[in-house]
C-alpha cells in the first residue's frame, strides 16, 4: 500500500516572525486497520510499527520512513506484546514478540524464531489486542536483555556476546488486588540504577514500602535474592495503599505514599527519588503532593534523607503528571494537568458539554526548590458527552521544535486545529500561538511526539481509528519537523 505524497507547508500565525520559526512537512498514510494500538519507531531501520485492533481481530503494520509504504506483518498466534531489541551479530534493532511461551524474534524473511522460553503473568492469550510492552531492557552492554514478570519472580535473561541468554529468576512476587470476588495480578514496577556506585546497573523494586535491589556482579551475573536498601524514604505498604470501602475504615485524614519516579531532578548526575503523596479529604476528594528526595553519592552507595528536600503541593488530584526539562536548564520540571469536579464543573458540563482543565508548570530554581504556586498555568478544555458516557481529553504535549532543549506547548483546539505556544524567557510560553489547521484524532492519548526520521528533531504522529469519522479513520498523519535549528 502506498501513502500520499509528503506536502510541505508553513504555519499561518498572527505574527509572521513566529510563523517562520515553525515548519512541518505533512505525510498522510492510509492503513488497512485502525491505529488504536501502539506506535514504535525503529530508527536504524527507518521503520515505524503501528498496531491496531477491534473486538474480532488485531493487526500490525510496518511503515517505511524512506518512502512511506505500508507492509502488513503476520502476528504469531501466541503473541501478547511486541517491542524491539538489539541482538548479537545483527546491526539494527529487530522486532520481537513476548508470547505465552517466552520471547520470539521476527527475522527479516518473516520467519518466527524462539529466543527464550519463559513463564510469565501473561499465560492466557488476549486474541483481540496487541500492544508494545517494556519487556526489553538494557543493563550496561550494547545488547538487549529481557525481563519478564511472573507470579513469584522477575525472569531475567541476560544476552551474551554470542547471542545466547543466561537466565536468573529474581525472587519477588507480583502485585495482587482482590477487589470483589476476582483476583487481579499486576507486574511489580522495577527501576534500573546503580545503587552501590560500582558502575553497574542494578534492578530495584519496592515491596511493602521497602526498597530492594537485585545487585549486578562484576561478571554481569545477578544475585537472585534481593538486598534491602537502607534508604529512609517513607513509602506506604501494600496494605496501607489498599484504601477501599470494604476495608472497614474511613478515608478522612489518611494518605498513601507511592514511588513516582527515580530520576536526576537537579541535574547533578545523581539520581533522586520522587514520592507521590495522595492525601484523602473524604472518599471523593483528595489532594496530591510530590516530595523530592535528592540523592547523594557515598562510599557505600546512594544515600537519601528521610525528609523531602523540596515539595510540590496541589489542591486537587491530578489527571496526569509528567517530569522533564521544559526550559532547557538541565533540571527536571513538573507538568501537571488537573480539573476540579465541583458543582460549577457539573453545571458547565450540563450546559456546555465541556469542563475546564488546568495545566500547571513547576520549574526547579537555582536553589533546587519548587515554588509554592505554579510558575505558569495554561487553561484547556475537556469535551464531555453525557449521552455517550465519554469525555475527550485535549491534545496536550511538549515538543522541542528547534533542538535547543526548550519546549513549546502544543495544544489541540477541537479536532481541526493545533496551537503551538513557543518558549518565552519571561513567562515560559508566549501569550499568542502559532496555529495550524489539521485533522486531529479524538483520542489525544494516542498522539506521540518522537524523533521519527532520526534527524534529532521531534516530530508528531497523529493516529486515527474507529473513534474518528469514516473519512479520518484508519490512517496516520506524520508531521515531520523541518524547523530550522536556532543558531
Amino acid at each position: 500500500m502506498r501513502a500520499g505524497f509528503a506536502v510541505g507547508f508553513v504555519f499561518v500565525a498572527m505574527h509572521s516572525v513566529a510563523a517562520e520559526q515553525v515548519r512541518f512537512d505533512k505525510v498522510d498514510i492510509p492503513l488497512a486497520h485502525p491505529a488504536n494500538g501502539s506506535l514504535l519507531v525503529l530508527p536504524k531501520k527507518q521503520q515505524l510499527l503501528v498496531s491496531g485492533f477491534n473486538q474480532f481481530e488485531r493487526w500490525l503494520s510496518q511503515v517505511s520512513l524512506a518512502d512511506f509504504s505500508v507492509t502488513p506483518i503476520d502476528i504469531p498466534n501466541n503473541a501478547q506484546f511486541f517491542s524491539s531489541a538489539i541482538l548479537a551479530n545483527i546491526s539494527a534493532e529487530q522486532l520481537v514478540f513476548l508470547t505465552t511461551d517466552g520471547v520470539s524474534l521476527r527475522a527479516e524473511n518473516g520467519a518466527i524464531k524462539p529466543l527464550v522460553t519463559s513463564s510469565s503473568l501473561y499465560r492466557v492469550l488476549d486474541p483481540s489486542r496487541l500492544r508494545e510492552h517494556n519487556f526489553v531492557i538494557h543493563l550496561g552492554s550494547e545488547l538487549s536483555d529481557f525481563l519478564i514478570p511472573d507470579f513469584n519472580h522477575l525472569q531475567l535473561y541476560r544476552q551474551q556476546p554470542d547471542g545466547q541468554f543466561v537466565h536468573y529468576a529474581l525472587k519477588t512476587p507480583a502485585l495482587l488486588e482482590s477487589w470483589n470476588k476476582g483476583l487481579n495480578y499486576q507486574a511489580r514496577p522495577y527501576y534500573l540504577l546503580d545503587t552501590n556506585m560500582d558502575g553497574l546497573l542494578d534492578i530495584v523494586v519496592v515491596q511493602q514500602g521497602q526498597f530492594y535491589a537485585f545487585l549486578q556482579q562484576s561478571d554481569g551475573a545477578f544475585l537472585t535474592d534481593a538486598q534491602a536498601l537502607a534508604w529512609p524514604v517513607s513509602l506506604s505498604t501494600e496494605q496501607q495503599s489498599d484504601q477501599r470501602n470494604d476495608a472497614g475504615s474511613t478515608y478522612a485524614g489518611k494518605h498513601i505514599d507511592s514511588l513516582n519516579k527515580i530520576t536526576d531532578i537537579d541535574g547533578d548526575g545523581v539520581l533522586d527519588i520522587v514520592v507521590n503523596r495522595e492525601q484523602f479529604i473524604d472518599a471523593l476528594e483528595r489532594k496530591n503532593s510530590f516530595r523530592v528526595h535528592f540523592g547523594e553519592k557515598t562510599a557505600t552507595g546512594l544515600r537519601f534523607s528521610a525528609q523531602p528536600d523540596t515539595t510540590i503541593n496541589t489542591d486537587s488530584s491530578p489527571l496526569e503528571v509528567r517530569i522533564g526539562d521544559i526550559n532547557g536548564d538541565g533540571k527536571q520540571d513538573f507538568y501537571i494537568t488537573s480539573t476540579h469536579f465541583g458543582v460549577g464543573t457539573i453545571i458547565r458540563v450540563l450546559l456546555r458539554g465541556s469542563a475546564n482543565l488546568d495545566v500547571d508548570f513547576y520549574l526547579l530554581d537555582e536553589q533546587r526548590r519548587y515554588k509554592t504556586k505554579a510558575d505558569f498555568r495554561q487553561r484547556a478544555t475537556i469535551d464531555v458527552s453525557i449521552g455517550n458516557f465519554r469525555f475527550d481529553m485535549p491534545l496536550l504535549q511538549l515538543t522541542d521544535l528547534h533542538n535547543d532543549g526548550k519546549s513549546s506547548l502544543l495544544i489541540g483546539d477541537g479536532l481541526t486545529k493545533l496551537k503551538f505556544y513557543l518558549p518565552d524567557n519571561k513567562r515560559l510560553f508566549q501569550r499568542s500561538s502559532v496555529e495550524l489547521s489539521v485533522d486531529l484524532p479524538r483520542d489525544a492519548k494516542q498522539v506521540k511526539v518522537v524523533d521519527v526520521n532520526n534527524d534529532n528533531k521531534q516530530d508528531i504522529i497523529l493516529p486515527f481509528s474507529g473513534q474518528d469519522n469514516e473519512q479520518q479513520g484508519n490512517r496516520l498523519i506524520l508531521l515531520l519537523n523541518s524547523t530550522s535549528d536556532k543558531s
